[in-house]
């Protein structure tokens, strides 16, 4: 497919298909997945925060539920964005890049849902890394401290990154034929080949460092009587399987969206919707590990709610307690009154 001039300037780039039953169903979508990856999101977030050992042992895997937070928040904001558009017939009309960065509320999330989750990610595997081959040098210059300047670090890289979209987008009256106002069509080429080739290449440079130091790991605990790091053994395994479960799922949207930026094939919403939808299952298969995998994090769970009902119990037993107490001062009133009647 070519693109054509449009009237207004510009190129018309006719990269999506639109179909007002496709485009219905990805809302749909991801509205449901939005919802269910942030309360996935916060979940995580509120068992971390609420133990202190779990607060400074976790803080990284805190910041990559934050930055999977933004994703879900990505999906709700997308869903509203487009299915507005759709309502008020709008969204199959042309639209410029310039237009859709600066001019609609979701494009940011998009970008930042899956930047900010691939950059921690990296910090975490050099993390681990050091946790299991450097252990004397991690519990030396691995604080509290380290990581909050990593995070600052991460914070700053990705202001660099959507500095450089925003750039991409200035004034660029490339028009889009419809107003998904995705990653492809609200920045340059450039930009939206480096975002979708930077996202997979950081799951997939994370996976394979953290699966070759789990087998040299292996082989010292073989070769060694020591059982070198065995403490860090479990954690690794649990990233190796988050790694490499993200490293999937993030690759389809990557396929599909630059194929379709490429205009190498084209495809409806429904295909689209599935497609781009898989790294918000990420977030639930992390809170799904997180159970299975950390005997802590489900300790926490249960203290809460625990906690959550014995404060539900007290407010009933309170309540009922109160009543009681108000049913005998009634009856003593009435017992009260007869008897001052018949003194009289």
């Amino acid at each position: 497919m070519n693109s054509t001039e449009h009237s207004g300037g510009g190129y018309l780039t006719n990269n999506f298909v639109f179909d007002p039953a496709s485009t219905w169903f990805m809302c749909g979508l991801y509205i449901i997945l939005g919802t269910t990856a942030i309360c996935c999101n916060l979940l995580d977030i509120v068992v971390f925060c609420t133990n202190h050992e779990l607060r400074r042992k976790y803080l990284f895997f805190m910041a990559l539920d934050f930055g999977e937070l933004i994703d879900g928040l990505c999906y709700f904001l997308t869903s509203i964005g487009r299915g507005s558009a759709v309502l008020d017939g709008t969204f199959g009309k042309p639209i410029s890049f310039h237009a859709c960065f600066f001019e609609r509320y979701w494009v940011q999330a998009l970008i930042m849902g899956t930047e900010v989750p691939a950059l921690i990610t990296i910090v975490l595997s050099i993390e681990r890394i050091l946790a299991v081959y450097k252990p004397k040098f991690y519990s030396t210059y691995v604080t509290t401290k380290t990581k909050i300047l990593s995070l600052v670090g991460v914070a700053m890289i990705e202001l660099c990154f959507i500095s450089l979209a925003g750039y991409s987008a200035y004034h660029n009256y490339e028009m889009a034929n419809t107003r998904h106002c995705a990653v492809i069509t609200s920045t340059s080429t450039f930009y939206a080949t480096f975002h979708f080739s930077f996202v997979v290449s950081a799951y997939v440079v994370s996976f394979i460092c953290l699966l070759t130091i789990y087998i040299i790991h292996r082989k010292m605990r073989k070769n060694t009587s020591m059982k070198y790091g065995n403490k860090r053994d479990p954690q690794l395994v649990l990233f190796l399987c988050v790694t490499g479960t993200a490293m999937v799922l993030i690759t389809f949207p990557s396929i599909v969206m630059l194929g379709i930026r490429y205009r190498l094939f084209a495809v409806n919403d429904i295909v689209v919707g599935l497609m781009y939808s898989t790294p918000g299952f990420m977030t639930v298969i992390d809170t799904i590990l997180n159970f299975i995998f950390r005997p802590e994090y489900r300790s926490q769970v249960k203290r809460l709610a625990k906690l959550k009902f014995d404060s539900a119990q007290t407010k009933t037993n309170m309540v009922t307690v109160t009543r009681a107490t108000m049913t005998v001062m009634r009856s003593s009133t009435i017992v009260d009154g007869r008897t001052q009647l018949k003194f009289n």
